[in-house]
């Protein structure tokens, strides 16, 4: 996820949009969750708690991935772990 946060998408497996798409790719929970290496019920908290804008269409779920970038740069920070000496 820390990469995500940087704006290196290059850097994690999977999170770079397929080719012939836009930064404006919709996603499903499904598709989410693995481009984020979390799981549903993780999309589903934070999209509980307000941290992932989504859109509902009827029963269905979307998300789009550019604001679902910014929210989490938004919402997260970036913890690097300290040597304790």
């Amino acid at each position: 996820m820390n990469s995500i946060l940087k704006g290196d998408l290059q850097a994690v497996e999977g999170a770079q949009p397929a080719a012939g798409t836009s930064p404006d790719e919709v996603l499903t929970k499904k598709q989410l969750a693995p481009r984020l290496h979390v799981t549903i019920r993780t999309i589903e908290n934070w999209q509980r708690r307000g941290v992932l804008p989504y859109v509902k269409v009827g029963k269905v779920v979307l998300f789009v991935w550019a604001d679902v970038l910014e929210a989490l740069r938004t919402n997260f920070c970036i913890r690097r772990k300290t040597l304790l000496k």
